[in-house]
């Protein structure tokens, strides 16, 4: 076979030079919270090199290293170098978000006739389950290992009245990673004694260029998404959801972001970036591929699969210099797989309501492989 057509080939991981890895699971201590609580960071090795590794506070993901083009592992998920980093971030790198990922506007909902007061923001918002979100505290872990797979159970306890939701909320995340492929799941399951309201998601950051590198100008991205949710100047959804036809957020096909962050973009804001509810085309409940993203430079390729409706895709626009790991704006992207944001107070959004007897269960799964050479 001619090269310049293996080049045109995309090589999964399974043939890579790490191939000689065997699957390995192994624990360390990461120190005490303020409050004297215990935290582990685990770490997962596959069969072919992938290693990830997460934190008990937050149920927190430290790191996802895959090979690149060359072979070498490279972290791809932006992250701090200890537990007091974390405990002071506002970034919430790579933690589960709950009761309720994203904003509710005027911080209260009505559900079955009666309305429910959340703690505000200074913008009179809910945001994220804030100031003591899922990601604030620390998890309870069981580690598994399966015949084709690795990993631990997550679990949290939300008290009736947590956050000011009602119900008892019994919360089980599971990270799992695949021996002989590289495949990193993250699975969902929730349950409450009364009707509530709920919406986790993962809110890492990533980089396929490796952690640390500058900028997403190497990037490429698509999204199976055809519609996105109008916002006000809060950042709340006014309840229109538009076509992103002739906008920045049409990338349907693998489209590099950077030209419209430059350009600017009405959709963008000033400053200009992503921080955008994206509806999936044709969404079905199912577990269905809804993006891919590459990096040249590597080669390295994300394939993002969820069960979810929508995604909080963000171009890293908080980002400052100011954290241990000094990342700049645009130094990663968000990719938050969930329902919308505000949902609760609109009635056509796709429905995040979880009754008394129902188990709500979710997945997002992230595929890597490596590009072939370019021409």
């Amino acid at each position: 076979m001619r090269l310049t057509v293996i080049a045109k080939l995309v090589l999964l991981f399974y043939i890579s030079p790490s191939s000689h890895a065997t699957s390995k699971t192994y624990s360390t201590d990461w120190g005490k919270t303020t409050s004297g609580e215990t935290v582990q960071e685990h770490c997962l090795q596959n069969d072919i090199g992938m290693r990830v590794c997460y934190i008990d506070y937050g149920a927190t993901i430290t790191t996802i290293e895959v090979p690149g083009r060359d072979g070498k592992l490279a972290n791809i998920v932006l992250n701090l170098p200890n537990l007091p980093a974390y405990l002071k971030t506002r970034h919430r790198h790579a933690a589960i978000m709950g009761r309720y990922a994203g904003r509710i506007g005027k911080a209260e909902f009505t559900l079955n006739g009666q309305t429910y007061l959340l703690p505000a923001n200074d913008k009179g918002v809910a945001l994220h389950g804030d100031p003591q979100g899922f990601d604030k505290r620390v998890w309870s872990r069981q580690d598994f290992d399966e015949s084709d797979s690795q990993g631990s159970h997550f679990n949290l306890l939300s008290p009736d009245g947590d956050q000011g939701f009602p119900g008892e909320l019994q919360v089980a995340v599971t990270y799992r990673l695949y021996k002989a492929r590289n495949e990193f799941n993250i699975e969902y399951q929730l349950r409450s004694d009364k009707a509530t309201v709920v919406n986790l998601t993962n809110h890492a950051y990533f980089n396929l260029a490796g952690a640390g590198s500058r900028g997403l100008g190497t990037h490429q991205f698509q999204i199976h998404a055809d519609r996105y949710t109008e916002t006000d100047n809060k950042r709340i959804p006014t309840g229109r959801i538009l076509s992103v036809d002739g906008t920045a957020l049409d990338l349907r096909k693998l489209t590099s972001i950077t030209g419209h962050l430059e350009r600017g973009d009405a959709v963008l804001g000033q400053p200009s970036g992503y921080d955008h509810s994206l509806l999936f085309t044709n969404w079905d409940k199912s577990l269905q591929a809804v993006a891919r993203i590459t990096e040249t430079i590597s080669g390295r390729q994300m394939d993002v699969y969820t069960t979810e409706p929508s995604v909080q895709f963000n171009s890293g626009n908080g980002f400052d210099g100011s954290e241990a790991a000094a990342y700049q704006r645009h130094d990663g992207f968000a990719f938050e797989t969930q329902h919308l944001p505000d949902s609760p107070n609109h009635i056509h959004f796709p429905s995040t309501v979880l009754n008394p007897g129902e188990v709500r269960t979710s997945i997002t799964s992230l595929r890597f492989s490596v590009m072939g050479k370019p021409d």
